[in-house]
């Protein structure tokens, strides 16, 4: 996905852009020229929770915090392919990441009410703890 400044085709009309496997979450703000996206699947503008409980486990994706998952300590089996961030929002630009790390085994993540979200891809399974 690419959120757009312009329609030119060059690089330079890319504001933020994302690839993944798992679910995401952007906005798109109002200065927006335009919203790009392939092999995504349909996107809505219903953020209700994706989770069973904001305290359930859960696996890759994008999450909102207070939404899907609850603020606190939380860890996975991790591993080499284990990355994880914490956002302070979700336009896609590098000064969203809070914090991040890769290849970790057994990540422990305090995720602060003050986060708006967290993403996880090839971590296992989060728990509180």
């Amino acid at each position: 996905w690419e959120r757009l400044s312009g329609f030119s085709g060059q690089l330079s009309d890319i504001l933020a852009n994302g690839l993944s496997n798992v679910h995401q979450v952007v906005t798109i703000a109002p200065t927006d020229a335009g919203f790009s996206s392939d092999g995504c699947g349909t996107w809505t503008s219903n953020l209700s929770a994706i989770t069973s409980s904001p305290t359930a486990t859960f696996s890759d994706g994008m999450f909102i915090v207070g939404t899907d998952v609850e603020a606190g300590r939380w860890r996975a089996p991790g591993g080499d392919g284990c990355y994880w961030e914490r956002l302070s929002g979700f336009s896609g630009q590098l000064s969203d990441i809070l914090a991040n790390d890769f290849g970790t085994v057994t990540p422990v993540v305090t995720m602060s009410a003050s986060d708006a979200g967290f993403t996880s891809d090839g971590c296992g399974i989060w728990q509180m703890y």
